[in-house]
Formats: C-alpha cells, structure tokens, sequence
C-alpha cells in the first residue's frame, strides 16, 4: 500500500463512517466506566479500558513505509 493508498483509505467515506462510529463506541464506554466505576468489578473496568485502548489505537493509524 502507498501513502496515497493510504490516505485514499483514511478519507474514504465508508472509513470516515467506522471511525466515526469506533469514536462514538470510545465515548460510550468511558461514560460507562466513569459512572459505573463504583458499582462493577475490576475486571471489568479493565476489560472496557482495555478496548477503549484499542479503539484509540485504530483511531490514530498512520501510515508507515515497510520494505
């Protein structure tokens, strides 16, 4: 894949419309840890920071040259 590709990829509209979703997902479950922090296990405080990681992650691909 070229930088072009890439950049195609990333402003396509199908892509805007994922990240646009994947970013409302982040915001939903940081509402949820921070008004169930009190009330849920740790496990799964972690396992919904872990996904907002990943999420986040996706969220700020860029391009890198590979040979």
């Amino acid at each position: 894949m070229t930088k072009e590709e890439f950049v195609d990829w990333k402003r396509h509209p199908v892509t805007e419309q994922v990240f646009s979703e994947l970013r409302h997902r982040v915001d939903v479950l940081t509402a949820e840890v921070v008004e169930q922090a009190a009330y849920i296990p740790q496990s799964e405080i972690a396992e919904k920071t872990g996904a907002i990681k990943a999420i986040r992650d996706l969220l700020t691909i860029e391009f890198e040259e590979t040979n």
